[in-house]
């Protein structure tokens, strides 16, 4: 049995890593300015770099995915460290525009972290805290993004180059990827169920091409694909457009929509904590108990969208967002929770895989959705409708989950006992 402080330890480890990688993401927007001075290339050409690195990315998780329910999740992960830290590291190196726009791509191939990230956690803990080690690495997305903005104010107000920016990313990468080498252990795949605690000693449990199609025939698994694609148009619907709303629409000043962000990311990150507790809380109670979090999260979160904005004061505005940025999160550690449920634990890297792959591809949709919506009527219409309508949508995918997760999870159980079987039978 491993200890729980160095569980956590691990966890913190991890997290770290993903907070670097989404403040590598985050970070290149944070520079614009400084790009488009120093390159002359424009908004457009830009976003057109961002977007292709997004997309290297969100293509390759099958593949990681994969990897990291065949090989060690510790190797792999410090790969990826090296890989992130190395290629932004070459990012700051770039003379000529070309440069930039070849090596950023290549960044997007450590972006899959996620895969190992949640995999590995889950042979850490139990199923009944898992939810609890998921609320913690899901917060370490929002403090990424507020390091990827952080990070270049500071560097660029003391006078120095953009480029240290990516060198403190990249720095920070290759530092954790070691930390990663040297204190990180890898685990036998189930070793933390329990009918096999105690019974699995080495990782005879491996991914097999043909083991696949399973992921692709598990009921609870595709409701949380169709609530992956659908459940991330608001969020960037909301985040690309939400600094636009607060400035054209209500007229708040800079410093002040700064402050508000800021508050805005706290709130995120504690959701997420605190939603992990509540997951565990009510999946002791019921099979069905992380699915009917999910259920109340994203009709709430819908009614509160429309409450926020269309606030009659700005005080009441900032008063319902700080709510609804703590609510919005909550959602997220059960579901990665629940794809631990219900899946062999040789595929819960390429599940989880497809789950971000899923995620990443209605990242895309929303901010386009918004913008022509915006240009018929308004930005605050828009907002508000393609977020309630995609998360009302959600709701019933999970209101459809609470019914057919539990036989899933109970299929699980039954497979582990038959496996716990076999090897109280072998030599």
């Amino acid at each position: 049995m491993v200890r729980a402080r160095y569980k956590w330890g691990m966890v913190i480890v991890l997290s770290a890593f993903l907070m670097i990688q989404s403040a590598d993401t985050y970070i290149i927007s944070a520079v614009e300015p400084q790009l488009i001075q120093e390159y002359h290339v424009t908004d457009a050409v830009l976003g057109i770099l961002i977007t292709s690195t997004l997309i290297v990315g969100t293509v390759l998780y099958p593949f990681w995915g994969y990897l990291y329910d065949k090989y060690s999740r510790k190797l792999l992960t410090v790969f990826m460290a090296v890989i992130l830290g190395a290629t932004t590291w070459i990012n700051a190196l770039s003379r000529v525009f070309s440069q930039l726009f070849v090596t950023r791509i290549l960044t997007g191939i450590g972006y899959p972290l996620p895969s190992g990230a949640f995999t590995l956690t889950a042979d850490y803990f139990e199923p009944k805290s898992r939810g609890k080690a998921m609320g913690v690495i899901n917060a370490a997305s929002p403090i990424g993004y507020l390091l990827g903005i952080v990070i270049p104010l500071v560097v660029i107000g003391e006078g120095l180059n953009w480029r240290y920016s990516f060198y403190i990313t990249a720095g920070l990468s290759l530092v954790i990827g070691l930390m990663i080498y040297l204190f990180v252990k890898e685990v036998p795949r189930g070793s933390s169920e329990p009918e096999l605690e105690g019974k699995v000693a080495s990782d005879i449990y491996k991914v097999k091409l043909s083991d696949l199609k399973k992921i692709l025939t598990n009921r609870s698994l595709l409701l949380l694909f169709i609530q992956g694609f659908f459940g991330t148009i608001p969020w960037t619907a909301v985040s690309f457009w939400i600094i636009t709303y607060m400035s054209i629409v209500r007229k708040i000043p800079s410093f002040t929509i700064t402050v508000v962000l800021l508050i805005w990311i706290i709130a995120m990150v504690a959701g997420n904590i605190i939603s992990g507790y509540l997951s565990d809380y009510l999946f002791k109670r019921t099979p069905s108990g992380r699915a009917i979090l999910g259920t109340i999260v994203v009709f709430l979160s819908a009614l509160l969208i429309y409450l926020t904005l269309y606030s009659i004061s700005d005080a009441r505005f900032y008063i319902l967002g700080v709510l609804t940025a703590f609510v919005l999160p909550m959602a997220g550690p059960s579901v990665n929770a629940g794809v631990m449920d219900i899946i062999e634990p040789e595929l819960r890297g390429s599940a989880t895989a497809y789950l971000n792959f899923f995620g990443s591809a209605g990242s895309a949709v929303g901010p386009g959705i918004v913008g022509i919506i915006a240009t018929a009527v308004s930005l605050q219409f828009a907002m508000t409708v393609v977020s309630a309508i995609t998360w009302i949508f959600c709701g019933i995918v999970f209101t459809l989950l609470i019914f057919i997760i539990p036989k899933d999870i109970a299929r699980f159980h039954e497979l582990m006992k038959a496996r716990r079987e076999q090897l109280n039978h072998m030599p």
